[in-house]
């Protein structure tokens, strides 16, 4: 008898324990268009990973360009895993572009010479405002991002995520596949 509702329950509890399981591929634009149907879902996405001071997140890119009609999720790599693709981009991700080095000495001492001598040439700035931002990633990667997807609005008591609560989605990354790196910083080189 208790094997019979030992079965039984196995074979009525098999289904859920094998749909929580249950890998949905998707895009961007498409949880965009209905967060709540993804809520709580393993989900597989391609898209654009992308950080700045405050945040870390994915979106949906054409042609190099954010489409922002698909919105933006914030990426959590608080579950991430350690497999080589997904350590490959967690050491990409977030590095940033070299500022050019500048000749501090002999800067100085030109700015010195034209202050002593209004006549000597004044210095040029070593530093191009055109060169350096204040967060320019070095890396552009294109990657497919496997892990559980969280909307805000279905999480009760929950505001939203990310800093001072940006985003109303929220990927919690467990693994980053199929990676397309583009080295921005040897593509701007002469």
């Amino acid at each position: 008898m208790n094997r019979a509702v030992t079965l039984a329950a196995l074979l009525v509890c098999l289904p859920a324990f094998a749909q929580k399981s249950k890998l949905v591929e998707t895009s961007v634009c498409a949880i965009d268009a209905n967060p709540s149907k993804f809520h709580n879902k393993n989900i597989r996405v391609r898209g654009t990973a992308s950080s700045g001071m405050e945040a870390s997140i994915l979106i949906d890119t054409k042609d190099g360009k954010w489409k922002k009609e698909c919105g933006r999720i914030n990426l959590d790599f608080d579950t991430v895993g350690n497999d080589e693709s997904t350590s490959r981009f967690m050491q990409l991700f977030g590095v940033e572009v070299s500022a050019p080095k500048c000749p501090v000495e002999e800067e100085v001492k030109k700015a010195l010479a034209h202050a002593l001598d209004p006549k000597a040439p004044e210095p040029i700035p070593c530093f191009d405002a055109r060169l350096i931002c204040l967060y320019c990633p070095r890396y552009s990667i294109v990657a497919t991002f496997t892990g559980k997807l969280r909307y805000s609005e279905k999480e009760p008591g929950h505001a939203r995520f990310g800093h001072l609560g940006m985003f109303a989605l929220q990927l919690d990354v467990a693994t980053v596949s199929d990676l397309d790196v583009t080295d921005t910083q040897a593509a701007s080189r002469p």
